[in-house]
């Protein structure tokens, strides 16, 4: 590949960069793994620059091309371990989602990048990790490797953290995305090995603003389309999916949406406050994944106190059998758990018609009519109903 095809992709990937990092700024939020990740799009578009000049400067013979050359690489070859330095505590803070603790181990991934750094001061007065010849032509040293294992050393140990919490997670959403994020190094790793291969390449860097990319699209469809409280899919999402289901063609009267509510939840806000209410809701949330994760069903925050479930229903059992398993998994909850308030919910359910329920709007209302009349029934006999499928 040659210096002007090099040198396009480090500005193409410079300039992706650089728009993710403007789209960060704009929407003002300033918690440490948004600086972190911040941080990660900052080094990685001046390692990008580095790169390039670093092509454009190899067997140059203007004036200053050495001083220039020593100048790119070394800020390259110290910026380049930053990059997967900081991915590695932003995958711990994701990890481990505890400030103070990342705060104290922060030396722990200090230590390696600085003893990069020293290196490449030694490096100005005797060749270790690089050299320039007197045609102002790069070479490697025996020093190199010391560099690539600082770099590589974070890449693989933030894969670790995130391995090991997708093993130990319950939430089938959790696990892809701890999954999907560890796949970060993986595009990096070929692109040193290539390079490491075929000396005279220069792919890395694509590579990893490639990784950078594939992250920040699954985080900004992630934040787009997931309410941030509980994890599950949020009304944005259930609008666009009910409407794709509606519209189909394989749309009948097996398709059912089920509107919960839980019963009694501004007295739970009211009596301990809202952040034990909003760990209510996350209660109510983790339950309503667990039934439904070995069903084909679609789960959705409606808003509030609201969830909505969205299923086929084959053999018209379905939403009986759900509820049955809802009601009993919350029996269970508010037996063992140790939290003020015990959980009750209220289900309806509705089954789309193509006369009459036949689009978002009258599903998602005939539902919650049924599940008004859920509460309508229990303040007159508490135990003589669990949920109400509204009839048309």
């Amino acid at each position: 590949m040659n210096l002007i095809a090099y040198t396009e992709l480090d500005i193409f990937g410079c300039m992706i960069l650089i728009l993710f990092l403007i789209n960060q700024r704009r929407t003002g939020s300033f918690s440490l793994d948004d600086k972190l990740f911040n941080g990660i799009l900052i080094a990685a578009i001046v390692e990008q620059v580095m790169d390039a000049g670093q092509w454009l400067l190899d067997g140059s013979s203007i004036p200053g091309s050495y001083v220039l050359q020593v100048v790119v690489y070394t800020i390259g070859y110290c910026v380049a371990p930053m990059i997967t330095c900081l991915w590695a505590m932003f995958c711990d803070l994701r990890v481990h989602v505890d400030e103070r603790g990342l705060r104290k181990r922060a030396v722990f991934y200090i230590v390696p990048i600085t003893l990069n750094a020293l290196l490449l001061i030694a490096n100005l007065f005797t060749p270790l990790v690089f050299s320039i010849d007197s045609m102002n032509v790069y070479h490697r040293e025996a020093w190199f490797l010391a560099y690539m294992v600082v770099m590589y050393f974070y890449g693989l140990w933030s894969m670790m953290l995130l391995l090991r919490k997708a093993s130990h997670t319950e939430s089938a959403l959790e696990k892809r995305e701890l999954r999907f994020m560890a796949l970060f190094i993986i595009p990096p790793i070929i692109g040193g090995v290539l390079q490491w291969i075929f000396f005279g390449i220069s792919v890395i860097w694509i590579c990893t603003a490639y990784s950078l990319i594939l992250i920040y699209i699954n985080v900004l469809s992630r934040q787009i389309s997931t309410d941030v409280l509980t994890g599950l899919n949020n009304r944005r999402k259930l609008n666009r999916y009910l409407d794709l289901i509606i519209n189909s063609a394989e749309a009948d009267e097996s398709t059912f949406l089920m509107m919960i509510d839980a019963d009694h939840f501004k007295g739970i806000n009211d009596r301990f406050g809202h952040v034990v209410g909003d760990r209510a809701l996350v209660a109510i949330a983790d339950i309503l994944k667990s039934v439904c994760s070995n069903r084909d069903c679609f789960l959705a925050r409606l808003g509030g106190d609201e969830f909505i479930i969205i299923g086929r229903d084959q053999d018209k059992l379905e939403p009986d059998a759900l509820t049955q398993e809802i009601n009993a998994c919350i029996d269970a909850y508010n037996l063992s758990s140790e939290e003020p308030f015990h959980l009750s919910l209220s289900i309806g359910v509705a089954h789309y018609e193509p006369k009459h329920v036949n689009t978002v709007d009258a599903m998602l209302l005939a539902a919650d009519q049924a599940m008004y009349r859920v509460k309508a029934i229990k303040k007159v006999s508490p135990a003589s109903v669990r949920h109400f499928r509204l009839k048309h």
